[in-house]
């Protein structure tokens, strides 16, 4: 799985567009935050590619870290664990109009 976002001329650190970047989660980690009661938190790191076929060797145009609940992916919708991340991500305002492939 994947999203498929337009990356805007003034949002890319090379200073132009990537029309239908492909962004794949690289790492999604559940840590246990300090505190009596327990909670914990999802970081969730994606990078974007320019093409949908990267390989070991394609370099990044894009990278985005978020931190969520945990409540809050599993509220997600989606199959397992990655598909609710994935759906958790599409959700957020930086990612408004992203769509999943």
């Amino acid at each position: 799985m994947a999203i498929q976002h337009n990356i805007a001329e003034g949002a890319s650190q090379y200073g132009i567009a990537f029309n239908n970047a492909y962004y794949r989660i690289v790492t999604a980690a559940v840590s246990r935050q300090r505190g009596t009661d327990p909670n914990f938190m999802v970081m969730i790191d994606l990078s974007a590619y320019a093409t949908a076929t990267p390989d070991d060797d394609t370099r990044e145009v894009d990278f985005k870290r978020y931190n969520a609940n945990l409540t809050d992916i599993e509220a997600a919708s989606g199959s397992t664990f990655l598909d609710k991340c994935y759906s958790w991500v599409m959700a957020q305002s930086d990612m408004s109009g992203s769509t999943a492939v």
